[in-house]
């Protein structure tokens, strides 16, 4: 099951579950709507997945972790953007945000595997709007962060971006999984990896 919800900024959060376990990707502003649908679902919070670290996809962070122990996995070189305002952009915001549960955090690499219920998710890094982003894959869903959206491909003209990077990030993205894989992006409505590969114009001049 994966249950949407959208929060400030157009920001998408995604929560996965299965078997009661629960995994939440990106929690952005919306934490009442987070809680409300763990605990109407009874789930198992088993972890927050951040496809990357900048504010709009953490800023429930500490509110969930308050609520719902459970470690926060973020791939090794993206770890600072929890704790650096200049690198997850909240010094442009009204406060300043940190994680406050520095112990609750662990990293990933690519070809790290997480189970859920009687499943996995497997992870991927896709660098390119940020140095360590990374992307997750569970069942036919492709949970790609500010990587690849609809039609387009995430800002790289932020700290640690690429552009040049991005756009084999993604093209490798359309390589490597089926054509009909689900992309469920950071921002915007889903798509799916043969629309892009056939109207994405950043990966139809590769």
């Amino acid at each position: 099951m994966v249950k949407a919800l959208i929060n400030a900024f157009s920001e998408n959060t995604y929560i996965i579950h299965n078997n009661q376990e629960a995994y939440v990707i990106d929690p952005g502003s919306n934490y009442k709507a987070m809680k409300q649908y763990i605990n109407a679902e009874s789930l198992n919070v088993k972890g927050v997945l951040l496809t990357h670290g900048h504010y709009d996809h953490i800023s429930g962070l500490n509110k969930l972790l308050a609520e719902f122990e459970a470690p926060i996995y973020i791939h090794e070189s993206e770890r600072d953007f929890l704790f650096d305002p200049n690198l997850n952009l909240s010094v442009f915001m009204e406060s300043r945000f940190k994680v406050k549960e520095k112990h609750a955090v662990q990293t990933l690499s690519e070809g790290d595997t997480l189970t859920i219920g009687d499943e996995s998710v497997y992870v991927y890094h896709t660098p390119g709007h940020t140095r360590g982003g990374l992307s997750f894959k569970y069942k036919h869903y492709l949970f790609t962060g500010d990587a690849l959206f609809r039609e387009n491909i995430g800002r790289t003209d932020l700290p640690t971006g690429d552009q040049e990077e991005l756009i084999a990030t993604c093209q490798r993205l359309i390589d490597f999984f089926d054509p009909n894989t689900l992309v469920y992006p950071g921002h915007g409505p889903f798509t799916t990896l043969v629309h892009e590969a056939q109207n994405n114009p950043f990966l139809k001049a590769v």
